[in-house]
């Protein structure tokens, strides 16, 4: 299976956006320089974590709203054509700010997965909050306590927001946006990731290894929460994804990961080695 992924991946390579595009609003010369080296710092850690971005071109757009609180209060992806990353910051934070907030990658993340129906949102979502933090940490901007302590965290939110939004999870996820239930949403989903990557390993195999292989063999625009699921369950050969799906999407309790799962999860990460430069590739350009 290793061998038919790397193949996959080899093959691949040239639909990545070798040059992606840059676009700001509201930022001067000096601050532009900074937002450029900040991206170019987060696709060098989601394409290590992961496989070259699957788009074969991408266009992000930051906008500066110098009186936000946080160096990035706000991202979302625009799926049209090009697809685009649209980036609200405070310009006038430094670089290390940048570096150290949680946005970017977890808006990178979600170029690896196509856009799902409401009711599976959680499985997007859940991907690119559990890909926020596995990318910081292999990228070395968090170690490994960090990590574990984060996440902990951010399972913590769901548990309550879970208390707080009853109901089962493919219902809540479909009115998330009107419930401001994403909190239980986004952990759910992580937690999903998280049990499915922990029985992966068990296997010899991760889910980093899957998902390169799936954005780069079988990504489309659109699929629904079965598709998706059916194509990581082929491409892993096992039924991990599927069994955990019909679990998950009806669960009206919080999933339980605990810091020794945490620990698994870390040490197998912290080990493996990453894309090399030469394999990654792609570059954020100013226009």
């Amino acid at each position: 299976m290793k061998t038919l992924l790397l193949v996959s991946l080899l093959f691949s390579w040239a639909s990545y956006a070798e040059n992606i595009s840059l676009t700001t609003q509201n930022i001067n010369a000096e601050q532009s320089q900074k937002v450029t080296n900040w991206l170019n710092t987060g696709v060098k850690v989601v394409e290590s974590t992961l496989t070259p971005i699957p788009h074969a071109q991408l266009k992000i757009t930051v906008k500066g709203y110098p009186d936000a609180m946080e160096p990035v209060p706000w991202g979302q992806i625009l799926r049209e054509h090009p697809i685009e990353v649209l980036l609200y910051v405070n310009p006038n934070m430094p670089l290390s700010s940048f570096i150290n907030d949680w946005t970017l990658y977890h808006e990178l993340s979600h170029l690896y997965f196509p856009y799902l129906d409401y009711q599976n949102f959680w499985l997007s979502e859940g991907f690119a909050t559990y890909m926020q933090y596995l990318a910081m940490f292999r990228g070395e901007i968090i170690n490994s306590s960090q990590f574990i302590e984060r996440i902990e965290q951010g399972l913590l939110r769901g548990k309550i927001k879970t208390q707080e939004k009853p109901g089962k999870l493919n219902e809540v996820s479909a009115d998330m946006w009107q419930q401001r239930a994403f909190k239980r949403v986004y952990w759910s989903g992580a937690a999903y990731f998280m049990e499915a990557d922990l029985q992966l390993i068990e296997k010899g195999k991760d889910l980093t290894e899957i998902i390169a292989s799936f954005s780069h063999c079988c990504l489309r625009k659109t699929m629904t929460g079965g598709e998706l699921v059916a194509t990581l369950d082929k491409l892993s050969q096992t039924s991990i994804f599927s069994a955990l799906h019909h679990q998950y999407r009806y669960r009206v309790d919080f999933p339980d990961i605990n810091q020794q799962q945490l620990r698994v999860l870390a040490k197998h990460y912290q080990t493996k080695p990453g894309l090399s430069e030469q394999q990654q590739g792609s570059k954020v350009i100013a226009d």
